[in-house]
């Protein structure tokens, strides 16, 4: 018998982990995203309720067509600028518990949800009430409105990335997502120049409203920027 016939194979090296300081770095995520694109029914089931919002701004008469005509576009805006500080506290690791950063994304979306709804209404009605004309609403004839059909166009794109957010999530396509999510800024502020010029003055709490807004997403913004540098 050889000497090296009961001899222990000899070790094999371990399998490099995230661990481990020499292991290479993980290849940039290539597969199928974290979530999947709407189907056909979740589609019909987001513009459904969207197709009935605007057909009852459309139809609606006497008090609450006048309510809908004076409070629809400000209710819209605030829920909106709700959506977009609630959006930059999720990500203030440093001040929230993951558990609380979980509850302001669930809020800063239904918030979002809620502000395109009152927006969609805020658009019927005016349009149903001849107040704009596909001139000013492009901006031709009337710049103060031409900033609010921006607003709401950047607020669609702002959500429609964020419910797809799972087709970005690859690092080829998060700067992308990124830009396009944070849209949501630039239509903030058209939206709050929007609702202090257009139309009728807006009443002494509505403009302090605003302030806010403005004072709050300030400083999330002004938070979030000193952390990053």
């Amino acid at each position: 018998m050889s000497l090296t016939e009961n001899r222990p194979p000899p070790p094999t090296a371990a399998p490099a982990t995230a661990l481990d300081p020499t292991a290479p770095p993980a290849p940039p995520r290539t597969g199928p995203p974290h979530t999947a694109l709407p189907g056909p029914r979740a589609v019909t089931a987001g513009l459904v309720p969207l197709a009935a919002l605007v057909t009852l701004g459309a139809l609606a008469g006497g008090a609450p067509r006048d309510w809908l005509d004076r409070m629809a576009g400000v209710v819209a805006l605030v829920a909106l600028s709700a959506s977009v500080m609630l959006g930059l506290t999720t990500v203030f690791r440093d001040l929230l518990r993951p558990a609380h950063r979980r509850l302001a994304q669930h809020a800063h979306r239904t918030a979002g949800l809620a502000g395109l709804a009152f927006l969609a209404l805020h658009i019927a009605v005016k349009a149903a009430g001849g107040r704009v004309t596909p001139a000013a609403a492009l901006g031709v004839t009337d710049l103060l409105t031409g900033l609010g059909t921006l607003a709401a166009v950047l607020f669609v794109l702002a959500a429609v990335t964020g419910i797809w957010r799972g087709v970005f999530a690859t690092r080829r396509w998060i700067r992308p997502f990124r830009v396009l999510h944070g849209a949501s800024y630039a239509a903030w502020l058209a939206a709050v120049a929007h609702g202090l010029t257009a139309g009728r003055a807006p009443a002494p709490w509505v403009v302090a409203c605003y302030a806010l807004c403005l004072a709050a997403a300030s400083a999330a913004l002004i938070h979030r920027w000193t952390k990053r540098s």
